[in-house]
């Protein structure tokens, strides 16, 4: 049976919360007035409604503790959802011991912490994309202007033509690993876990020789003075943990590494914007990685396919 996609799966999230609490309340109603049999139809939905939004969740598990509960946004779910549970108790009419009132209350609870959640997971991307739209209508395109500047001279750079290479590919791989030995233990121990490998360590060589790292690894090419090229460095580290097998909890890595907030987004709106016309910046890195590949066959794994063939 064919899995259904996780764009769908996101986007039925804020239904199901909806129906399994619309027919919860309807329940609790029917209950107060007596109407036993629709009462126990309407539970019945209501649990099915529940059981069915946790297997939602668990389905889409990778993308709630990569975006979800990422590093930036664990703070402010915390604190929302001790806010939900406070806001749902002083709500809930009638507070007697008994289990309407526990539905009431839950039912409340779900309307006050997981539907707005949801929604902003589901429709976030056009929720932002609306309000910069309307954003850049108020606001001088100052910004913009510097923006596109920017962007010219990351280009600029990337265009720079590099010096012929002669070294056979054994010269290299000696190049890389003495490379690979020169970088200081401090520093290695600064890095994630999961990026203090041997493979690991020759890519982020391999990134900085070619520009886009500095000499502690972190990213070079920056849009403005304190924010880097978010979504250059998304797909640069998304092909990383393609190369490296990390599929789970990659962006919690380099979250806190770089750091890149949302980093599963977007990659996500790269992908689909550069389908049919790839940018100079993924084919530069498509070079990169078939370099890597060449000197360390191992990293040339399934999941990296799709960056090296631009």
């Amino acid at each position: 049976m064919k899995r259904l996609s996780d764009n769908f799966l996101t986007m039925l999230l804020p239904l199901t919360v909806v129906a399994a609490t619309a027919f919860g309340l309807v329940a609790v109603v029917a209950f107060r007035m007596e109407a036993t049999t629709a009462a126990f139809v309407f539970t019945a939905l209501s649990i099915v409604g529940w059981i069915g939004l946790v297997i939602e969740f668990f389905l889409l598990y990778d993308i709630i503790i990569d975006k979800w509960l990422s590093k930036d946004r664990s703070v402010l779910t915390a604190s929302w959802f001790v806010v939900s549970l406070l806001l749902a108790f002083i709500l809930t009419p009638d507070k007697h011991l008994d289990w309407s009132t526990v539905i009431v209350m839950a039912s409340l609870f779900a309307v006050l912490f997981l539907l707005p959640y949801i929604i902003g997971m589901a429709y976030g991307k056009r929720i932002k994309s609306w309000l910069f739209q309307w954003w850049n209508r108020i606001v001088p395109d100052k910004r913009q202007v510097s923006d596109r500047q920017a962007e010219k001279q990351i280009e600029a750079a990337l265009s720079t033509p590099t010096p012929p290479v002669s070294m056979k590919q054994e010269d290299e791989i000696r190049h890389y690993d003495n490379l690979i030995s020169q970088v200081q233990p401090e520093l290695i121990k600064k890095l994630p876990e999961a990026l203090q490998t041997n493979d690991a360590l020759f890519l982020l060589v391999l990134f900085r020789e070619d520009g886009y790292l500095d000499a502690d690894f972190q990213p070079l090419m920056k849009k403005e003075d304190d924010e880097i090229n978010r979504t250059l460095y998304a797909y640069i580290a998304n092909a990383m943990c393609a190369a490296l097998k990390i599929r789970k909890g990659k962006w919690v890595i380099f979250g806190k590494f770089w750091p890149l907030n949302n980093g599963a987004q977007l990659a996500s709106n790269l992908k689909a914007a550069s389908k049919d016309n790839p940018s100079d910046h993924q084919r530069h890195i498509s070079k990169l990685l078939r370099k890597a590949t060449r000197l360390r066959p191992r990293l040339d794994t399934y999941d990296l396919e799709e960056f090296k063939k631009l």
